[in-house]
């Protein structure tokens, strides 16, 4: 998947309020004011698929409002200093602060010679994995806080951000695999919903009842195995197997001991063992472009689950 990029550095503030305005898709014009005559601004977008990681820069004093978002979006300033205004509630900001920029409503920022760092995914992303992994409906779904929960989840959604960052926009490569996109993809949703106050924090849902026919299980398990190349995720399982998303990750505890997502793993790591069995290195074949292939981002951490599946480092079944 190619990342997309766009960059900009200009001195005119028309220009950036009209760029941003754009890029972030704002049914109304983004607004900026209170501008001296020493401003500048760089922006840096880039995004592969859903997810996107930006850069903006603002070296002077600046007033921003920004229109209701329809995305889900975390800024941290990694120098300077800002503050947000929504509604009665301030954050002020400074390197390691997170704010969740508010959905659905306008909010405004004050930007001091700043370097802002986001990371963004559709609320549709996240509204799906609550369904998936949690039983919660999408309509029941709502962010109440404006900060993480908790220091640890603060520091862990910082690093987050940062490896994604790292990720989307390495100049050595300019892209980044489909089944590695889709997996960060799904692990920032995942980690949004344990890190910014929402209902799935304060409301129980009981999970579905019911038992689900062995049946339902074999068409989920041929489905899996005959789409783990692609990015596909619990509820298109779901719906090739003719039930909810909740339903099929009982059926699964309870037939198969594991998650549908850990099945699809388990086949990619299936694949890549058959793939790295017919390679050639002296082709140019290696185990990090087999493991991107299939979905592990982490080299690391192909190797430690290939080793404890086969007994050998990926290396020596690609020499061998």
């Amino acid at each position: 998947m190619p990342v997309e990029t766009f960059e900009l550095s200009t001195r005119e503030p028309d220009i950036a309020q009209a760029s941003l305005t754009e890029l972030y898709g704002l049914e109304r014009p983004l607004g900026f004011s209170g501008v001296d005559s020493s401003f500048t601004c760089q922006i840096r977008f880039a995004a592969a698929g859903d997810l996107g990681a930006d850069r903006l820069r603002f070296s002077a004093s600046t007033r921003c409002t920004v229109p209701p978002l329809d995305t889900f979006m975390v800024a941290s300033p990694v120098g300077g200093a800002s503050r947000y205004v929504v509604g009665r509630q301030q954050v002020n900001m400074r390197p390691g602060v997170l704010f969740r920029c508010p959905t659905g409503m306008p909010f405004s920022n004050d930007w001091h010679d700043v370097d802002m760092s986001t990371l963004r995914l559709p609320v549709a992303v996240i509204e799906r994995v609550a369904e998936e992994r949690l039983g919660v409906p999408a309509t029941d779904l709502r962010f109440d806080g404006l900060e993480p929960v908790s220091e640890p989840m603060r520091r862990t959604w910082l690093g987050l951000m940062r490896f994604v960052h790292q990720q989307i926009n390495d100049p050595a490569s300019g892209v980044i695999h489909t089944l590695v996109a889709a997996q960060l993809t799904e692990l920032i949703a995942a980690t949004a919903l344990a890190t910014f106050p929402n209902t799935t924090m304060t409301t129980a849902y009981l999970p579905e009842t019911g038992g689900v026919a062995p049946a339902v299980v074999r068409r989920a398990v041929a489905f899996a195995d005959g789409h783990a190349s692609l990015p596909i995720t619990v509820t298109d399982i779901a719906r090739a197997a003719g039930v909810r998303p909740r339903a099929l990750q009982l059926a699964f505890a309870r037939h198969l001991g594991l998650s549908p997502m850990s099945y699809v793993r388990r086949v990619r790591l299936e694949s890549a063992h058959r793939e790295l069995r017919t390679a050639d290195p002296t082709t140019g074949d290696t185990v990090a472009a087999i493991a991107a292939r299939w979905g592990f981002a982490r080299p690391d951490r192909f190797a430690a689950a290939y080793r404890a599946a086969y007994g050998v480092p990926p290396s020596h079944t690609l020499r061998t």
